[in-house]
């Protein structure tokens, strides 16, 4: 008797994965990138490397504190304001104290599963905080954080220079 080959699902590790369902149906995914005369805009694509690098779905936003959008990476049209509005509260539900909020990055991190989310508060002079939420499966928590925190200084350290 034989049976027959049963296709590996989309989301199995190994597979590449090139979009999600979302609650409309299938949205493509949004790649929006600072251009080449941002100071951020090497460093986002760094991070698209990166998370392109992971066995695992990933996506990050880069948000001003008011929600808008500055750089998105593999999130549908739909789910950058929810996303941007998700990560406002969980920074904002993080215990009081920490380090001077005008002059460090601060990180709030949140796993769901095999799925981790990194929020880091960056301070923006001139252009108040962003909030840059990275998302990832098939990394460990403590490497998402990691990496998350060194872009998050090196944004702060980018829009320094231009202030």
């Amino acid at each position: 008797m034989t049976a027959d080959l049963v296709t590996p699902h989309p989301l199995a590790r190994g597979c590449s994965w090139t979009g999600r369902a979302s609650r409309r149906g299938r949205e493509p995914l949004l790649e929006h990138t600072p251009g080449p005369d941002s100071p951020i805009g090497c460093l986002w694509a760094s991070l698209v490397d990166v998370l392109g690098a992971i066995d695992g779905p990933s996506s990050a936003l880069l948000a001003t504190a008011d929600g808008d959008a500055v750089a998105v990476h593999g999130l549908a049209q739909g789910d950058v304001a929810r996303v941007a509005r998700q990560s406002r509260a969980a920074f904002a539900a993080r215990a009081p104290g920490g380090p001077d909020p005008e002059q460090a990055v601060d990180t709030v991190e949140l796993t769901l599963g095999l799925r981790h989310t990194v929020i880091a508060s960056v301070p923006a002079p001139e252009h108040g905080r962003h909030l840059l939420t990275v998302t990832a499966q098939g990394v460990s928590v403590q490497v998402l954080e990691a990496w998350t925190r060194r872009l998050a200084d090196d944004i702060h350290l980018a829009l320094s220079a231009t202030a």
